[in-house]
């Protein structure tokens, strides 16, 4: 039976995640939709603002995650984050005020890396995004992304 706090993790991934959200990065790296094709956007290589970066773990264990965040100028930020069943983090950056063609990098448990740029699969009005980095409830770490930030 599921805990409350993992009731109240999963509803707030729902609302958090709330208007246009997409899985992004395939085990190759490249965006991909359910059905393996590209997904809507193109390469995600668009420059954006990046207004929110979370990492959210909806699995009953505890996990590692490793962040890098790239920018056109090359690595904005690395770190690694300890995350246990059930919590989520907002990792600080000053992507936040500024526009750059973003990339994503994620590790889990010392395990592949994932990788996304923050606009694939957004369309290409986007001025602003969100990028989470979840780790579902089998283990599974994915980026989503989602282009309605507030103003």
């Amino acid at each position: 039976m599921p805990t409350r706090r993992r009731l109240l993790a999963v509803a707030g991934l729902a609302a958090a995640s709330s208007g246009c959200m997409s899985a992004l990065g395939n085990d190759d790296g490249d965006a991909a939709s359910g059905d393996g094709e590209q997904s809507v956007g193109g390469s995600g290589d668009g420059a954006v603002r990046l207004e929110r970066l979370s990492l959210q773990n909806n699995h009953d264990t505890g996990h590692q995650v490793q962040l890098a965040v790239e920018g056109e100028e090359g690595l904005l930020h690395m770190g690694t984050y300890e995350l246990e069943a059930g919590s989520g983090t907002t990792v600080e950056g000053d992507w936040t005020g500024t526009t750059d063609a973003y990339r994503v990098n994620g590790r889990l448990d010392d395990g592949e890396i994932r990788s996304a740029g923050v606009t694939e699969g957004v369309g290409d009005g986007a001025e602003c995004v969100r990028a989470l980095l979840r780790i579902d409830d089998q283990g599974t770490l994915d980026i989503w992304n989602s282009a309605s930030c507030s103003s």
